[in-house]
């Protein structure tokens, strides 16, 4: 499941965060990676508050660092880029995405991948959503955390943009720190960790070995892997005492949802999905997501390298009949 840990500003709001993106560094297309750690944390920043975020975690995981930069830099005076970012965020809705000089080759090595920006008027930051949709088909089914700086606003709606860019990765909990908390900056960042249960020896067996597989009456088999909570683990333990088939009915065309026929923990964050999340809600309802929605409940896992085409195609409309069992 998500957690965002969210430390509300004391100072008065602002449209767009002071931690904005720049063209500090490199970042330049084949920039080398190293082969040091199974993670990699991707970032982009203005005054250096999101950077040292980056820093940060790539401290404490040992994870390679790579900063995100627009092929034009931004403008020194603070009112110019503003105009350049709100003229960009409305080209982004038309499907105009700036260029931006970073790429990376692929992230076979990496099992998990942090994401770091700052809120541009309530939206993730425009270079690093430009590097998602360039990178979006290498980044399906990686493990993404994204983490954020933050005059004030909140981190939903980049959660929604992070979700939509990037269909088919597996989110995990998000970190937003505002200009109150960034004092506090490594204490909240390992707590953010340790919520994840990430440490520097963490390898993606720990992924690998929590699969279930899920099969569609009279269609396709997928499997999925489960994330890390006593929700997942509950399952689990059902699963091996036999399969449990799941009646599914469509709802509010984002979502199959039907009962399991028993009760599991429940650890209820607010979460935004993506399409193949499986979620649990309120304890006893099995949630197959093929869109985004946010609201409060358990994520349970995510289907493994499936598209949101490929999904609503398996599932159909109307009413679907889903076996889950262990994946051995």
């Amino acid at each position: 499941m998500r957690r965002i840990f969210l430390i509300q500003m004391m100072l008065s709001a602002a449209l767009v965060s002071t931690a904005s993106c720049t063209a500090v560094g490199p970042g330049t297309d084949g920039q080398e990676q190293s082969e040091s750690g199974s993670c990699i944390v991707l970032y982009c920043s203005r005054t250096g508050n999101t950077e040292r975020m980056a820093q940060t975690i790539s401290t404490a995981l040992g994870c390679d660092m790579i900063e995100v930069v627009p092929e034009t830099p931004y403008e020194d005076d603070y009112n110019a880029m503003l105009d350049r970012a709100s003229a960009e965020l409305a080209a982004i809705e038309q499907g105009d995405y700036p260029v931006v000089a970073t790429s990376v080759e692929n992230f076979d090595t990496y099992d998990i991948v942090f994401v770091g920006y700052p809120i541009w008027y309530g939206h993730m930051a425009t270079p690093m959503q430009a590097f998602l949709h360039e990178h979006a088909d290498l980044l399906a089914g990686k493990r993404i955390a994204l983490f954020a700086s933050s005059g004030s606003s909140g981190i939903g709606t980049s959660e929604r943009d992070a979700a939509s860019l990037v269909p088919d990765a597996v989110f995990t909990e998000s970190l937003l720190l505002t200009s109150s908390s960034l004092n506090s900056m490594d204490s909240l960042v390992s707590v953010w960790l340790d919520e994840m249960q990430i440490s520097d020896n963490q390898t993606n067996a720990d992924m690998e070995n929590n699969k279930i597989r899920l099969t569609v009456e009279g269609g396709r088999t997928f499997t999925a892997t489960l994330v890390d909570n006593t929700s997942a683990q509950a399952l689990v333990e059902q699963l091996a005492k036999g399969d449990i088939t799941v009646d599914m009915e469509d709802y509010a065309d984002m979502e199959k949802v039907g009962t399991l026929g028993i009760s599991l923990p429940r650890n209820d964050r607010q979460t935004t999905t993506g399409p193949g999340d499986l979620i649990l809600y309120q304890g006893h309802n099995f949630v197959i997501y093929y869109d985004t929605n946010s609201w409060n409940f358990t994520r349970l896992g995510k289907i493994d390298n499936v598209s949101q085409t490929e999904l609503k195609a398996a599932l159909g409309e109307g009413d679907v009949r889903v076996t889950l069992s262990l994946e051995h």
